[in-house]
């Protein structure tokens, strides 16, 4: 099952039992520079939050090599800082300002 949020697309990482099989992986590829000049302070608030949430449960994932774990990881992780970054060059936002929104989770 895919989800798109957005112009995001992404396959969600399911926890079953505190394991996770390894094809519900989800999947963190570069962002193009027409996704970037289309994001938005939600766009980046998703990102974070999920790049948290993936950062929680990578290590519990069986079956996979840590070195997958840990590009998965920053593979988010880099997508989040890539739309933080466009945010503060091209539209001015502050550090600050786009580290108020918060995760619900």
């Amino acid at each position: 099952m895919h989800l798109r949020t957005g112009r995001w697309l992404c396959v969600p990482l399911l926890l079953v039992a505190g394991q996770v099989p390894a094809q519900d992986l989800v999947e963190c590829r570069r962002i193009d520079q027409e996704q970037l000049s289309a994001a938005t302070t939600e766009t980046l608030l998703f990102l974070r939050c999920r790049a948290r949430r993936i950062s929680y449960e990578a290590p519990r994932l069986k079956g996979v090599p840590q070195r997958v774990k840990d590009d998965l990881m920053f593979a988010c992780l880099d997508q989040a800082d890539a739309v933080e970054h466009q945010l503060r060059v091209r539209h001015g936002y502050t550090r600050e300002s786009l580290a108020k929104a918060r995760c619900d989770e």
